[in-house]
């Protein structure tokens, strides 16, 4: 079975990049993916985001073993 572990999500307004870290049960903290989101704004392009935020919210729900089970994945 995977280890269980939670998502946390940083915002850095200066850097202009969405993180995005595993935080394990003994508090270990890896970190699975960034992005920069300039450009991202969605009176630019309300499709580019949408289509950014559903990507997003997949890769945490497939990422998560404990989403997977839940999912029957």
């Amino acid at each position: 079975m995977a280890k269980n572990f939670n998502h946390l999500v940083e915002i850095d307004e200066n850097a202009k990049r969405l993180t995005i870290y595993r935080i394990y049960e003994d508090g270990k903290k890896d970190l699975f993916t960034y992005v920069d989101i300039l450009n991202l704004s969605s009176d630019k392009d309300e499709e580019k985001l949408r289509k950014f935020s559903l990507l997003l919210g997949e890769n945490l729900l497939m990422d998560s073993p404990a989403a997977r089970r839940l999912l029957g994945l």
